[in-house]
């Protein structure tokens, strides 16, 4: 279990490495396929994909309108987060009002709770997702997309196995019974060791870098990534599911292996914005 978690994260992460080299387009187009991905494993999960088809059609066809808007900007370099906010904003808002109708014309079989429920799993895994995106869009963006993935990441495999080593306090036992706190403070020491590793690499490069807001963002990163984890374990808990499905073997399905990057992602937009480590 332990080999083939090893080979296909590394291989997980050369392909990352491969598609972030390509550029915008390239992780667009990747954001993508990811986003459908996710979606239909959380539909499945939660029992929505099999008992109403046409309320996740929907959902897919919002994600695609926010993704192909994305791409478009991407393929004209026009990547911005004013022109997504908006969109996104109206997007939503008629989304909201396309599954109101639904319960209201099918209100024998679909409930609020039905349309609350797919609307919050639809918009949660689509805006999350596009702060990848967008982040690739801004200044030095190529440089700190990555912070995503260290942060996500790298903070998951400290804490794995720190817990496996140190471990012997549970964090939220009824959530995710195998994680502890020594592996969440191991996952927080190994992100801002990660962070720094690769501040150092990109200041030897002529890169400017400002440490401190690097290690702040690290610990953020570690906190929010174990968060965004706990957040899809309490799904699957709900759901009596042990993994969202088996595409990556030793990992699970996607939203397996990248729950983490659900809520770190949007955390390094905004802190670039607010607290700029690579500068």
């Amino acid at each position: 279990m332990l080999k083939e978690r090893v080979i296909y994260g590394t291989l997980g992460f050369a392909a990352a490495v491969a598609v972030i080299l390509q550029g915008s387009v390239a992780l667009s187009i990747a954001v993508f396929a990811l986003v459908v991905m996710a979606l239909f494993e959380l539909y499945k999960s939660t029992g929505l994909l099999k008992k109403y088809k046409s309320l996740t059609a929907v959902g897919f066809m919002f994600a695609a309108a926010a993704m192909i808007f994305l791409l478009t900007a991407a393929i004209q370099d026009r990547i911005n987060y004013s022109g997504f906010s908006k969109g996104v904003l109206q997007a939503t808002l008629a989304f909201g009002f396309v599954l109101m109708l639904f319960m209201i014309f099918m209100h024998e079989t679909v409930r609020f709770s039905t349309v609350s429920m797919l609307f919050l799993e639809t918009v949660y895994i689509t805006v999350t997702f596009a702060h990848i995106i967008l982040i690739s869009g801004e200044k030095n963006g190529a440089f700190t997309v990555w912070l995503v993935f260290f942060g996500a990441w790298g903070a998951d495999t400290f804490a794995y196995f720190a817990g496996k080593i140190f471990g012997r306090h549970k964090l939220i036992e009824k959530v995710s019974p195998k994680k502890t706190v020594e592996g969440a403070l191991g996952g927080v020491l190994g992100s801002v060791l990660v962070y720094i590793l690769y501040g150092v690499i990109l200041a030897k490069n002529g890169v400017g870098i400002n440490y401190i807001n690097l290690a702040v963002t690290g610990v953020l990163a570690a906190v929010i990534s174990q968060v965004g984890d706990l957040i899809m374990s309490c799904i699957k808990r709900e759901n009596h599911i042990k993994d969202y499905g088996d595409i990556i073997p030793g990992h699970g399905g996607i939203l397996d292996r990248f729950d983490s990057v659900l809520t770190v992602a949007p955390l390094i937009f905004y802190l670039n914005i607010y607290l700029p480590s690579i500068l």
